[in-house]
């Protein structure tokens, strides 16, 4: 029941995009960045990161966001068809973004500038859903000053609840992650079909590295 709670309230956000084939795009890029010293994260949290990050910078030369990965993300043996990342369970801690700037989630909802944690979760596919999206995989914005503890898994309704929260609505603040459109060349920044820039990276994992997608940039069109 609580994960159909998280599931129904991500699938409000209606369609994701039909296709994640990668292309360049003109004037944005990926720099690699120090540890993340933000004194309003946990140091627990910022214990738990990688030592670098990734900072998306757009063709006017601004930071779009800026992401520290967990070093190691927990994975389990799971696996649940059309979602691409399943091996990390729901609720797992996954990183912290910073956005510089007023930004838009993946549902079109506006998000102030600051830092927020990075939850798993998968979008329930059921026979009212049924096809709408080709990946269940998101991640879900937390405030920081809520979420102090990386190796606790949350409930869906935690989830739901802290992301309501950072979203500062009704909703959860929802971003999709998506498969790399090739291996070549990690950490980049490409653009699917629909425009909308994706952050392809390395993600390193208890059962070896994992190749990810998360859009940064852009919004469904449903």
């Amino acid at each position: 029941m609580r994960r159909r709670l998280l599931f129904a309230a991500m699938l409000a956000m209606a369609i994701a995009p039909a296709a994640f084939a990668g292309t360049a795009i003109d004037g944005f890029k990926v720099e690699i960045t120090g540890a993340l010293g933000e004194a309003s994260v946990a140091e627990a949290v910022r214990g738990a990161l990688d030592s670098k990050g990734l900072r998306v910078i757009a063709a006017d030369g601004k930071a779009v966001c800026e992401v520290w990965f967990r070093r190691e993300v927990p994975t389990s043996d799971r696996e649940v068809p059309g979602a691409m990342f399943a091996r990390i369970p729901d609720g797992v801690f996954v990183g912290v973004i910073h956005f510089p700037a007023p930004a838009e989630d993946f549902r079109g909802q506006p998000i102030k500038p600051g830092y927020y944690t990075l939850r798993y979760g998968l979008i329930l596919e059921d026979g009212n859903h049924l096809g709408v999206s080709p990946t269940k995989d998101f991640v879900m914005l937390c405030p920081v000053e809520d979420d102090v503890d990386p190796q606790k898994t949350f409930t869906p309704d935690e989830v739901v609840k802290l992301s309501r929260k950072a979203a500062g609505s009704g909703h959860p603040s929802p971003w999709c992650m998506a498969p790399v459109s090739d291996e070549k060349g990690l950490p980049k920044a490409v653009a699917n079909e629909h425009e909308h820039v994706i952050l392809e990276t390395v993600l390193s994992t208890g059962s070896g590295p994992m190749p990810v997608g998360l859009i940064v940039v852009g919004k469904t069109e449903g």
